[in-house]
């Protein structure tokens, strides 16, 4: 079943298109060559310690996924779409509270489809899809107020970016104009763009914000810039040349029923082909960074390819895992510290290769150490080399 809906969940985010709104420069193009993958890379060449946060298990603070993170004021702030809940911990992984009041009460939700953190007056802002209204909280846990949001067009609402003290960004299930600006004091949109081809296999998504107020999409070399005033912009490109991603090699299989076996072996077959880059060359997965790097994660013949460049000198390090036998999976980026985390945490094997001994001190391998599969998932905090 886990394969099947890996595989439902892949397939969702193929054939994207631009908005016409977007605007691009060419030399912002970065050139790299994604099979120059290195063996020697170490994880010291990037970051100075690596450090263990056990997130904090009781009956409140139980996390079932980890969708989401924002650090903020020096604490952890993690939302779990499975359970429609947001829960804060301190920096060193202590419990502090959680917003868990689903019903239909004044001061209650229907659900979560996504989070964010409003810096500039300190709240903690979702969106409830099902009823199209936004929630506002102050950094306690404690409700303040929820409002009416326009209707988006032909779909519901799905991810949130705060932009400033007036503008959001949603990315929607409107296909027309997949992403919106939303003015607060005009309650309305100001600008709607990004439309996309409706099909079964994009009603299920990934988030697509995945550090600062930038937008990525699997199967685009694009990386968006989405601007205070309502603008996007292409930010820069990811040039891969001849392993560009050639997107009329990807065509979805015909299927009839979505539910019975025969269309399950048939998406199953045809998504690990694209994994082993028999379809199309790679599909970018996670993005990251910050003053010094900018990072992506492609999946490459069934690899996952990390590609950081150094800004500073204008170099590459490319690596599947490192020479001290670490994978490297970041959910949240700053200028000093990337976090990530620990997939599949049953598996004891990918524990111990996400954050080998090799590359812990005695004090964060004994952290390491005492995670059982009944805990909170274990976050990993890279600092950065000064």
């Amino acid at each position: 079943m886990k394969q099947i809906i890996a595989c439902i969940m892949l397939l969702s985010l193929f054939i994207s298109y631009g908005c016409k709104e977007q605007t691009g420069n060419k030399t912002n193009a970065i050139f790299v060559d994604i099979d120059n993958i290195s063996n020697d890379v170490s994880i010291f060449d990037i970051f100075d310690k690596v450090e263990i946060i056990p997130l904090e298990t009781n009956d409140e603070s139980l996390i079932k996924y980890i969708t989401g993170l924002v650090c903020y004021n020096n604490n952890l702030y993690i939302f779990d779409y499975n359970l429609s809940k947001i829960l804060a911990f301190d920096h060193s992984g202590k419990f502090l509270f959680s917003i868990d009041n689903r019903g239909q009460g004044p001061e209650q939700y229907n659900h979560i489809s996504d989070f964010d953190i409003d810096k500039d007056n300190n709240k903690i802002i979702f969106v409830s899809a099902i009823d199209s209204k936004l929630h506002e909280y102050d950094m306690n846990g404690n409700f303040i107020r929820k409002y009416n949001l326009p209707e988006s067009g032909n779909g519901a609402y799905k991810y949130i970016k705060y932009l400033n003290s007036d503008m959001i960004a949603f990315w929607t299930f409107d296909y027309n104009n997949r992403l919106k600006f939303y003015s607060k004091s005009k309650n309305r949109f100001v600008n709607e763009c990004f439309p996309e081809t409706d099909n079964f296999y994009r009603r299920i998504s990934t988030p697509l914000f995945p550090y600062g107020n930038y937008l990525v999409r699997p199967v685009d070399n694009n990386i968006y810039e989405l601007s205070a005033d309502g603008k996007l912009s292409v930010a820069y490109t990811w040039d891969f040349g001849k392993l560009n991603i050639d997107l009329d090699k990807l065509v979805i299989p015909p299927v009839e029923k979505h539910n019975d076996a025969r269309t399950k072996k048939i998406l199953l077959e045809y998504m690990e082909k694209v994994r082993t880059s028999e379809i199309i060359n790679c599909i970018f997965g996670t993005s990251g960074g910050n003053s010094d790097y900018i990072y992506t994660q492609v999946m490459r013949k069934s690899k996952d390819v990390n590609i950081f460049y150094d800004k500073r000198n204008q170099q590459f390090l490319i690596f599947e895992k490192t020479k001290e036998n670490a994978y490297f999976y970041p959910v949240y980026w700053s200028e000093k510290f990337v976090i990530g985390f620990m997939p599949e945490l049953s598996n004891i094997e990918q524990k111990r290769t996400v954050a080998p001994d090799t590359i812990l001190d005695a004090e964060n391998i004994e952290r390491k150490n005492q995670y059982s599969e009944f805990d909170n998932p274990l976050l990993i905090k890279y600092y950065f080399k000064k």
